[in-house]
C-alpha cells in the first residue's frame, strides 16, 4: 500500500516536472515574407537586424537587405559577393557586416555599400575558405570565428592578426561554441560539448552533468541561448536541453529536432525545430507548438523546417524556413483575435453579416456563405444551426424571449426556438397580413415587444397575437436597410435610396430627411445603411458613399463626417461604441476609432492585423465584457479596445536608394555622384546636369510598415512640409543650383512622430559658367577687356580725331562745292525766265515779214546763242537733280541708234567745222529700255567732250555684249593719264595740261553723263588705253520699271497756227488769270494775252486764290516755282475745290524732265508748257481749251436730250453737277423755286453757288432751273402719256404760254410741233 502510494507520489512529481502542451489558448498569427515579396530565396538560414534598422536575411541564394516594404538583393552576380549561399551575418562594433558563406568569409562595407572578401593568413599560413558556422566576439572586441575542416579562428582588428586554433588536432569539425569568461565551449559536429580556457592552453574536457553523464555525447548542437537563473538552453539533434553549467544539472525540455533559439521575453522561449515552431513558457512550464496546417492559412507558419529565428529592436519575432520564407510575429501592441476558415473552424464562413448575443451569453453569428453559427466567446468553441428551413445567406437576426428572429437573403424569414431548436420558416405570400417580400435585411425589437421587419419592398410589423404581418403604407415598398429605437422611444428607418424616416410612437407622426446638395448641414446621402444611438442619446447614421454624420436634436439638422475630416473611405457600414465612449466605425479600407469629442480619427487595416480592410453590412457588436466583435468578407475579428497599447516605438528614417534621371546609382556606378552609400552619407553634391533626382525612403518599423508615415521639406526650395505617398519617393526635377538641406520625418503605424531627423545637405553645383573659376576667368577677361578697351579708345579717339579733321575738311569743302551748285543753279533759274523773255520777243520779230534779210541774220545768231544758252542751263540744272537724286528716268523701250544717229546729225556740221571726222559704228536697229532724255544728254556730252578736245576724229561704236549695250567714244586728243582719268568725272574737274588749257568749259558734263548712266543702271568709264581716250558707256538693254506705253510727244513746231475767230465781245466773255512771281515774264504774257482776252495777275498761290473768291475766272496760267504757294500746290487746290474745280489750269516750268510733266498732270493740269516756251503754242492751247468748253455747253444747252454731266471736266464737277440736277429735279414743280434754296440745300453760299454754276455751264442759275424744267418737258412730251398743259403744270411753269415760248427759245419749236 505505501509503495503503492510511493509510485504515485513519483509519477504525479514527473508528470509536474514535465512540460505540458497547450493548443488553442494563444492564437499566434503571422506574416509571411518571401519571393513573392523581393526575397532572393525562401530558404532563410540568418536573420539580423543592423544598428540601423534594416532586417537581413541569409538565404541560399544571395543576401537580402528588407525596409519593411521593399528588399535590396546582394549576390555575387551584382556585387563583390563571391558566394551566394549565406551561413551566418555579424555586426561589429564599427558596423561592418560580417556575412559567412559556404566558401568564406566576406565583409560588408554599409558605408560604401560593397564587399571585401575576408583573405586574412592566419599565423598557421591558412586562409578562410570553407563552411563558416558561426561568428562571435569575446569581451576583448576578438572575433571568433568556426570554419568546418579548419577549426576555429580569432582575429585581432586592433593588430590585423589572424590566430588559428584546433586545426591539425584531428577533431571533428567546430559546429558551434560560445564563450564564458574565460572558458570557451565548444560543439564538435557528432561529437561531443567541450570546454577548454580560451589560450587553448589546455586539453578539451568533455561536458558531464551532475550525474557524470556526458548528455550531449554523439549529439549535434546548433544553437545556445542563456536564459535567465544561470540557465543555458541547447538546441540540438536530440531536442531542448535546460542546462545550468554552475550546478551541472540538465533537464530535456523537448525531444525534437531542434535548430534554432530566441527569447521573446524573458520567460517565453521560441525553439525551431524540424517539426515547427515550438513556444516554451518558462513560468508556467507550458509548450505551445505550431505547425503548418493541412488548410491553407495566411496567418500560420509557412513552413515546419525552422532555421533561424530573430527578435529585433520591436519586440518582433522573425521566423525563417527551410522553403516558406520568413514569417513575422510583431509584437501586440493592437490585438485582434481573428475567426475566419482555419484548421479548428474550417466549416465557418468567410462573410460575416449578423452577430447577435443570445440568453446563454453565446453570440449568434450569420454568415452570407455558410448560414448560422453559435459561437461562445469564452470557449471560443464554433457550432453551426443546421437547418433546412434556415438559408445559408443570413442578413438579420434579432433576440426575443426564448425565440430568435433569422432574416434571409431570398429565402424570407425565420423564427427558431432557442430551447427547443425548432424553425417556425415565413416565406414570402401575397395574402392580406402575409410577408410580400422574401429578403429581410433587418429585425428589430422595441420596448413595447414589438417587432418590426425591414425588406426590399417595404417595412412589416409582426402580429403575435396572430402570428401574421402588418405592410406599413407610410413607407411603400421602399428598400428598409435598418431599424432602431431611440431613448425616447421613436423608430427611425433607414432606406437604401431615400434618406431616413422617424416615427413618434406617441403622435404617431412620421417625418422624413433627406440629403440636399445644397445644404451642408442636411443628411450626407440618401443611401443609408445603418443607425446607432450612443452612450449620450446621439444618434448616428451610416451612409454607402458619403461617409456618416450625427443628427443635431436640438436644430433639427445633421454633421457630417467622411474622408475630408481623416475617414479612410466614404462607404461606411457599422459603429459600435466601447466603454470609454469611441467610436469604431468599419468601412470599405479598414477600422476607424473615432473621438466624437475631439473628433479625432485613428486608423487600423490588415497592417494592423486585421482580417480584411472590408468590413461588411451590419456586422458589429459589443458585448458586456467591452469586447467588440466587426464581421469582414473573410471572417471577424474579437478585440478589446482596453487591451490596445500605444505603440512606443520610434522608427528611424532612412535614405534606401538614390535615382538620377530614374537610373538607381550606388557608390560603384560608372559616373554615380556618390562617395559613399546614401544611407549614410550626410552631404551629395551634383553637378549642374545632375538636377533631377530621386531619393527612395522608408521609416524603419516592421509592427505595420504600410500604415508608416513619412513627411519631408527641402530647406531652400519647399516652403512647408510635405506628405508622402506609398511609394516612399521623393523627386524633384529641374532644381536650381544651389545648396539645399533634405528633412524628413517618420512615424509609426499609431501616428507617433520620430523627433530625430533624417538630414541631408543637397549642393547642386551651378553650371561652369558661373562656377567660381568661370568668375576668375571673367574677372580676367574683364580687365583684359578694360586694358583692350582703354587702349581701343585711345586709339578710336585719334582716329576719330583724325576723321573729324577730314570730315572737317571734307565738309568744308562740300560746303564749298553746293554753294557753288547753288550759285550756278539759282543763276541758272534765274537765267531761264529772262531767257523766255528774249526767245519770245525774238520768235515774234522772226515771224515777222517787215524785218530785213540783214537784220534776220543777226536774229537768228542771237537765237542760237539763245538756244546754246538755255541748253548749258538745262544741262547745269539736270547735273543738280543727280545730285539730289532728284533727277527721275522714266524707261521706255526705244530704237537707241535711232537716237545716236539724231545726236550725230546735231554735231556732225560742228565737226565739220572744226575739221574733225565723225564716224558712227552701229547696227541697223537696237531697242533698250532707256530714259530717252538722259541717254540722249550722255551722248551729247560724250561727242561734245569729242568735238572739243579731239585734233583729227572722233569714233562712236555701239554693240552689245550679252545683256549689256556699249557704246565706245574715241578720240584722238591729247591722251589723259592714268591718275587723271577718275578725277575728271568729278565735277569742275578739267585736265588742262598741254593744249588744253585754252580749252572753255564748265566741268560739269562728264560728271552728268556718269550720273545718268549710274541711274540707268550702267557704267560710264575710261579704258585702259594709252593709244587714245576711249571713254565705255555701258547700260543694261531691259531694265524692271519699262513703262509698256509709247510716249507721246507734242512738239511745238508740230502744231499747226490756228486762228481763232474772234466775236464781238471776246474781250469781255473770258477773265483769265495769269500767276506768275516774276513782273517782268508776267507783264509779257499779260501783254500777249490781253487783246483777246480779260487778265487778271497774282505773285503767288495764295493771291491766286483771293483773286478767285472775287472774280469769276475762265482759265488760270500759273508757273510752278513761285513763293508761299507754288503752282504744283495751287492746281492741287483747285482741282479739289468744288468751286474752282471746273476751271483749267495751263502750268509754265522750268523742269523739263518728263517726271515732272507726269507729275503736274496727275495733279489735274489741262497743259504742261516748258520754259521757254513759244507764246504762239500758249495761245493755241488757251484758245482750245476756252473753245472746247464752249462747244459743249452749246451741245448741252440747244440739244434737248444732252444731260449736264457732259459738262463735268473732272471728277469734282461731275458730283457737284450730279448733286445739282438732284436738287432741282426734287423741286422742279414748285415755280417759286430760286437761287437762295438751291444754295441752302446744297451747303454753298448764293455767291460761290452763282460762281460755279458760271463758271461751268456758263448761265446764271435761274437759267439753270429753266433749262433742267424745258429738258423735263421733252422727256415728258417724247413719253406721250402726258398733255401739254399738264407738262407745263409739272415742270413748275405758271402758264402754259410762257412755258409755250421758253420751249421754242430754247429748242426753236413749239411744244405742238416736238410732239409732231
Amino acid at each position: 500500500m505505501n509503495r503503492t502510494i510511493i509510485k504515485l507520489f513519483l509519477c504525479l512529481c514527473i508528470v509536474t516536472a514535465l512540460p505540458s502542451y497547450a493548443y488553442n489558448t494563444v492564437h499566434y498569427y503571422f506574416r509571411t515574407v518571401d519571393i513573392r515579396n523581393g526575397l532572393s530565396q525562401n530558404s532563410v538560414n540568418r536573420i539580423f537586424q543592423d544598428k540601423k534598422g534594416f532586417m537581413w536575411f541569409g538565404t541560399k541564394d544571395g543576401l537580402s537587405r528588407y525596409d519593411g516594404l521593399s528588399f535590396r538583393i546582394y549576390n555575387n552576380e551584382n556585387s563583390n559577393l563571391g558566394r551566394n549561399f549565406i551561413t551566418v551575418l555579424y555586426e561589429d562594433s564599427k558596423g561592418n557586416i560580417w556575412v559567412g558563406t559556404d566558401g568564406g568569409l566576406y565583409i560588408y562595407n554599409p558605408i560604401l555599400d560593397s564587399f571585401t572578401e575576408f583573405n586574412l593568413v592566419s599565423d598557421k599560413g591558412t586562409v578562410i575558405r570553407d563552411f563558416v558556422t558561426m561568428i562571435r566576439c569575446d569581451e576583448h572586441s576578438n572575433l571568433w570565428i568556426s570554419v568546418e575542416n579548419q577549426g576555429l579562428f580569432c582575429y585581432n582588428s586592433d593588430e590585423n592578426k589572424l590566430r588559428n586554433y584546433l586545426h591539425d588536432a584531428g577533431l571533428a569539425n567546430v559546429h558551434r561554441f560560445w564563450l564564458n569568461g574565460n572558458t570557451c565551449w565548444l560543439a564538435l559536429y557528432g561529437d561531443n560539448l567541450y570546454y577548454t580556457k580560451a589560450g587553448f592552453e589546455s586539453p578539451l574536457q568533455p561536458f558531464k552533468d551532475a550525474n557524470g553523464n556526458e548528455i550531449f555525447k554523439g549529439d549535434i548542437i546548433n544553437c545556445e541561448v542563456v536564459g535567465p537563473h544561470n540557465y543555458t538552453y541547447i538546441a540540438s539533434s536530440n531536442g531542448l536541453t535546460e542546462v545550468n553549467f554552475v550546478t551541472g544539472k540538465s533537464r530535456r525540455i523537448l525531444d525534437a529536432f531542434a535548430r534554432t533559439l530566441e527569447f521573446k521575453s524573458d520567460d517565453e522561449l521560441w525553439v525551431g525545430t524540424e517539426k515547427g515552431l515550438y513556444i516554451y513558457n518558462l513560468t508556467t512550464n507550458k509548450l505551445t507548438h505550431l505547425t503548418v496546417p493541412d488548410q491553407d492559412d495566411s496567418y500560420a507558419l509557412s513552413d515546419n523546417a525552422i532555421y533561424s529565428i530573430y527578435r529585433d529592436r520591436e519586440n518582433g519575432m522573425w521566423v525563417g524556413s527551410y522553403f516558406g520564407g520568413v514569417n513575422y510575429y510583431p509584437y501586440q501592441w493592437t490585438y485582434f483575435e481573428k475567426f475566419y476558415p482555419r484548421e479548428e473552424i474550417k466549416f465557418f464562413g468567410r462573410r460575416v453579416r449578423e452577430i447577435c448575443e443570445g440568453n446563454d451569453g453565446t453570440l449568434w453569428i450569420g454568415t452570407e456563405d455558410k448560414g448560422l453559427f453559435n459561437f461562445n466567446p469564452e470557449t471560443e468553441e464554433m457550432v453551426p444551426f443546421e437547418h433546412p428551413d434556415i438559408y445559408k445567406n443570413v442578413h438579420a437576426l434579432c433576440l426575443d424571449g426564448d425565440d430568435l428572429w433569422v432574416g434571409t437573403f431570398s429565402r424570407g424569414l425565420n423564427k427558431v426556438n432557442l430551447r427547443t431548436r425548432q424553425v417556425k420558416h415565413y416565406s414570402r405570400d401575397k395574402g392580406e397580413n402575409s410577408l410580400t417580400a422574401s429578403d429581410a435585411f433587418t429585425v428589430c425589437k422595441t420596448a413595447a415587444e414589438d417587432i418590426w421587419i425591414g425588406t426590399t419592398s417595404g417595412l412589416f410589423k409582426y402580429n403575435r397575437s396572430l402570428d401574421n404581418f402588418t405592410h406599413i403604407p407610410q413607407l411603400g415598398s421602399l428598400f428598409v436597410y435598418d431599424i432602431l429605437e431611440d431613448f425616447e422611444g421613436n423608430l427611425w428607418f433607414a432606406t437604401f435610396s431615400n434618406g431616413v424616416f422617424s416615427y413618434n410612437t406617441q403622435t404617431q407622426q412620421w417625418k422624413s430627411y433627406l440629403s440636399n446638395e445644397k445644404d451642408s448641414t442636411s443628411l450626407s446621402y440618401n443611401k443609408v445603411i445603418s443607425i446607432y444611438e450612443d452612450s449620450k442619446k446621439r444618434l448616428w447614421f451610416m451612409t454607402m458613399g458619403k461617409g456618416f454624420c450625427r443628427y443635431n436634436r436640438e436644430t433639427d439638422n445633421f454633421t457630417r463626417y467622411d474622408t475630408s475630416k481623416g475617414l479612410p473611405n466614404n462607404t461606411v457600414y457599422k459603429m459600435v461604441e466601447d466603454r470609454r465612449g469611441n467610436l469604431w466605425v468599419t468601412s470599405n479600407y479598414g477600422l476607424t476609432c473615432f473621438n466624437p469629442d475631439t473628433e479625432a480619427m485613428h486608423v487600423y487595416t490588415t497592417a494592423n492585423g486585421l482580417l480584411s480592410n472590408q468590413f461588411n453590412f451590419q456586422s458589429g457588436y459589443c458585448d458586456k465584457k467591452g469586447r467588440i466583435y466587426f464581421g469582414s468578407i473573410n471572417g471577424f475579428v474579437i478585440f478589446d479596445p482596453d487591451n490596445f497599447v500605444e505603440n512606443t516605438f520610434l522608427p528611424p528614417v532612412v535614405i534606401t536608394d538614390f535615382y538620377l534621371f530614374n537610373k538607381r546609382l550606388s557608390v560603384d556606378t560608372p559616373g554615380s555622384p556618390l562617395q559613399q552609400n546614401i544611407t549614410y552619407a550626410d552631404n551629395i553634391e551634383l553637378d549642374a546636369d545632375q538636377n533631377s533626382f530621386a531619393f527612395q525612403v522608408a521609416a524603419l518599423s516592421y509592427q505595420a510598415p504600410e500604415m508608416n508615415r513619412l513627411m519631408y521639406k527641402l530647406e531652400g526650395f519647399d516652403q512647408e512640409w510635405y506628405m508622402l505617398g506609398r511609394n516612399s519617393m521623393i523627386t524633384y526635377s529641374n532644381l536650381p543650383y544651389g545648396s539645399y538641406t533634405l528633412r524628413i520625418k517618420g512615424s509609426n503605424g499609431d501616428g507617433k512622430w520620430n523627433d530625430v531627423e533624417r538630414v541631408l545637405n543637397v549642393r547642386i553645383h551651378p553650371p561652369f559658367y558661373l562656377s567660381v573659376w568661370a568668375y576668375v576667368i571673367y574677372v580676367i577677361l574683364v580687365l583684359c577687356s578694360l586694358v583692350a578697351t582703354i587702349l581701343y579708345l585711345k586709339r578710336r579717339t585719334q582716329e576719330k580725331h583724325r576723321l573729324a579733321m577730314e570730315k572737317f575738311e571734307w565738309k568744308k569743302e562740300r560746303e564749298l562745292y553746293s554753294a557753288k551748285i547753288d550759285f550756278f543753279t539759282n543763276v541758272a533759274h534765274e537765267i531761264r525766265t529772262p531767257l523766255t523773255l528774249i526767245k519770245s520777243p525774238l520768235e515774234n520779230v522772226l515771224l515777222s515779214k517787215e524785218v530785213s534779210d540783214e537784220i534776220r541774220d543777226d536774229l537768228e545768231v542771237m537765237d542760237l546763242n539763245t538756244n546754246r544758252l538755255l541748253d548749258l542751263v538745262n544741262q547745269l540744272l539736270d547735273f543738280r537733280k543727280t545730285e539730289t537724286q532728284g533727277f527721275q528716268l522714266n524707261f521706255v523701250e526705244y530704237d537707241v541708234v535711232d537716237i545716236l544717229q539724231k545726236t550725230y546729225k546735231r554735231f556732225k556740221p560742228l565737226a565739220r567745222e572744226k575739221g574733225l571726222k565723225l564716224t558712227i559704228d552701229s547696227p541697223e536697229s537696237l531697242y533698250a529700255s532707256v530714259d530717252r532724255e538722259g541717254l540722249t544728254k550722255i551722248i551729247s556730252n560724250l561727242m561734245t567732250n569729242g568735238v572739243k578736245y579731239s585734233e583729227t576724229y572722233i569714233r562712236i561704236k555701239l554693240y552689245v555684249e550679252g545683256d549689256q549695250m556699249l557704246l565706245l567714244a574715241c578720240n584722238d586728243g591729247r591722251v589723259v593719264p592714268m591718275e587723271m582719268r577718275e578725277e575728271i568725272f568729278k565735277p569742275f574737274v578739267q585736265y588742262k595740261a598741254g593744249v588744253l588749257h585754252s580749252v572753255s568749259g564748265t566741268g560739269i558734263g562728264l560728271p552728268l553723263a556718269r550720273s545718268l548712266a549710274e541711274l540707268h543702271g550702267g557704267t560710264l568709264c575710261m579704258v585702259d588705253s594709252m593709244e587714245n581716250n576711249q571713254f565705255l558707256l555701258s547700260l543694261p538693254i531691259k531694265h524692271a520699271h519699262t513703262i509698256q506705253t509709247k510716249e507721246q510727244v507734242v512738239h511745238e513746231e508740230s502744231i499747226e497756227r490756228q486762228e481763232v475767230e474772234e466775236e464781238p465781245d471776246l474781250q469781255n466773255r473770258y477773265t483769265l488769270l495769269v500767276v506768275e512771281d516774276s513782273l517782268e515774264m508776267q507783264a509779257f504774257i499779260v501783254k500777249q494775252l490781253s487783246a483777246k482776252y480779260r487778265v487778271l495777275t497774282a505773285l503767288n498761290g495764295v493771291e491766286a486764290l483771293k483773286v478767285l473768291e472775287e472774280h469769276t475766272v475762265n482759265l488760270v496760267i500759273s508757273d510752278v516755282m513761285m513763293p508761299e504757294m507754288d503752282g504744283l500746290e495751287l492746281c492741287e487746290h483747285l482741282k479739289s475745290a468744288v468751286d474752282y474745280s471746273h476751271i483749267p489750269v495751263i502750268l509754265l516750268t522750268a523742269k523739263t524732265t518728263l517726271q515732272a510733266k507726269i507729275e503736274g498732270m496727275k495733279l489735274g493740269a489741262d497743259v504742261y508748257i516748258e520754259k521757254p516756251f513759244s507764246v504762239e503754242y500758249l495761245k493755241v492751247c488757251v484758245s482750245n481749251l476756252l473753245s472746247n468748253r464752249e462747244k459743249l455747253r452749246v451741245a448741252f444747252v440747244h440739244s434737248p436730250f444732252e444731260q449736264v454731266n457732259s459738262m463735268a471736266m473732272t471728277k469734282a464737277d461731275e458730283t457737284f453737277l450730279k448733286t445739282l440736277k438732284e436738287v432741282v429735279v426734287a423741286n422742279m414743280q414748285d415755280p417759286d423755286f430760286n437761287l437762295d434754296d438751291m444754295a441752302s440745300q446744297l451747303n454753298m453760299s448764293r455767291s460761290s453757288l452763282n460762281r460755279k454754276i458760271k463758271g461751268i455751264l456758263d448761265m446764271t442759275p435761274n437759267d439753270y432751273i429753266r433749262l433742267e424744267r424745258l429738258k423735263k418737258a421733252v422727256q415728258l412730251l417724247k413719253e406721250g402719256e402726258c398733255r401739254i398743259n399738264e407738262v407745263c403744270y409739272m415742270i413748275g411753269f405758271n402758264t402754259p404760254s410762257y412755258f409755250a415760248k421758253c420751249f421754242q427759245k430754247q429748242f426753236g419749236v413749239l411744244p405742238k410741233d416736238f410732239i409732231k
